[in-house]
């Protein structure tokens, strides 16, 4: 597909040209192939010195808008950056939160669009500021996953205490209709999706893992994997504790800054990260809180850090979460009690399972083999069934890592009960 086909239209130029004032802009493709699937990322470079920005638009194509649910997806993140953000900084300060406490994690957005098929976002590109991918190809360090769980936590808190506060506020985000359950009727994703379970058994072996292979088989047949995935997101069935989620916590929806003077990280010998930022909100949803969290910590994290960190992160966000709730009025033993929060863990933590099924063929995938997105909506319209192998998700040079990582998933998950 040519990139040509991904730049702004004339309607969306006309927008940018008022933004800023003149025409006087270059435009260059901010990241990589294979970095990102539901948008198309461009870099405004812009004259003088000044701060580039990024726009963010939908795929343009309309056989790839339409498979990609390119609509659904951008009114979420517009939701997200017009409203849903902005409550939360207002809600902060009237609580008097400091600012270096409060969830301020994101980037700035200048300008939203959501009339159809001119939908756009420009936001400060935080690259510009010092951020930085982590290469999902090398290992997170602790100081990483603190700072997402502590990121987390403070989102999660903001929820919490506005349903107990201000609970009219927080009540339209309460209805939001999940992504996947608005998709309940695309018979080709539901195919698909479905296709991933048997993608998962085969990275088990019989004889070596008998039991977790018992296990995984006993949970695929509770129900499809939509009807598995419907019941761990729904936001009703885990109230009180349901929360405004992020909602698609992948490697590359994170932003790391560092330190100028690349102060290392004395467990791993790595640069230190210093702050976090996260990244495309189009899965927002109204969830439980563990959903984000073991998102994250299974599809981010590898079994051999988990191992060593799992039950030390997940404290770190409780406590991160019990101290936000204090400076925002409130207090964890009533909203988010410990026991309700270690049972949400065993209700909701094969979500993570669920969640690594779709992801980490994506996460294993190098920039070179990443799959032409054009051709698999165009294969998937023409009503063609398609899994793993056949979207271009799985492949020689992916499918030892994806295995190996998926079957760690499926061991951790059998280790805590989460299936």
């Amino acid at each position: 597909m040519s990139q040509l086909e991904d730049l702004p239209n004339e309607s969306v130029r006309q927008t940018l040209e008022q933004l800023l004032g003149h025409s006087d802009y270059k435009l260059e493709l901010a990241c990589a192939r294979g970095d990102n699937y539901l948008g198309v990322l461009w870099r405004l470079q812009l004259p003088e010195q000044q701060p580039s920005l990024v726009l963010k638009l939908p795929p343009q194509n309309a056989i790839r808008r339409k498979q990609f649910f390119a609509r659904a997806c951008f009114e979420r993140e517009i939701l997200a950056y017009e409203q849903f953000l902005p409550l939360l900084q207002r809600y902060q300060e009237q609580q008097s939160v400091p600012a270096s406490e409060c969830f301020e994690h994101y980037a700035c957005c200048l300008l939203t669009r959501q009339d159809e098929p001119n939908e756009c976002l420009v936001l400060e590109d935080l690259c510009q500021a010092g951020y930085q991918l982590h290469s999902r190809f090398e290992p997170l360090t602790p100081a990483h996953v603190r700072l997402v769980m502590r990121a987390y936590a403070k989102l999660h808190a903001s929820s919490l205490a506005l349903k107990q506060q201000q609970p009219s506020v927080l009540q339209h985000y309460q209805q939001l209709v999940d992504i996947f359950e608005q998709r309940r009727e695309d018979a080709a994703l539901a195919s698909y999706l479905e296709e991933l379970k048997q993608s998962a058994l085969a990275t088990l072996c019989p004889r070596q893992h008998g039991t977790q292979l018992q296990r995984l088989q006993n949970y695929f047949q509770r129900g499809s994997y939509p009807e598995l995935l419907r019941t761990l997101l729904s936001g009703s069935n885990c109230e009180p504790y349901a929360v405004v989620c992020h909602g698609d916590g992948w490697n590359n929806n994170f932003l790391y800054s560092y330190n100028k003077s690349k102060q290392r990280d004395q467990e791993e010998q790595q640069p230190c990260p210093l702050e976090v930022r996260l990244v495309d909100w189009q899965l927002m949803r109204y969830a439980s809180p563990i959903t984000d969290l073991v998102y994250f910590l299974f599809c981010c994290t590898t079994r051999d850090f988990r191992q060593q960190h799992y039950q030390q992160m997940l404290q770190l966000y409780y406590a991160e979460l019990s101290q936000q709730l204090v400076r925002l009025g409130v207090q964890a033993d009533q909203l988010l009690p410990r026991s309700a929060f270690e049972q949400q863990l065993l209700d909701k933590g094969a979500a993570g399972l669920l969640f690594a099924m779709m992801v980490l063929p994506i996460v294993t995938l190098s920039a070179a083999q990443a799959p032409d997105l054009q051709a698999i909506s165009e294969l998937i319209e023409g009503g063609a069934t398609t899994n793993l192998q056949g979207a271009g998700f799985l492949a020689s040079s992916n499918e030892l890592c994806y295995k190996q990582r998926m079957r760690d998933v499926i061991l951790d998950c059998v280790d805590l009960n989460y299936i």
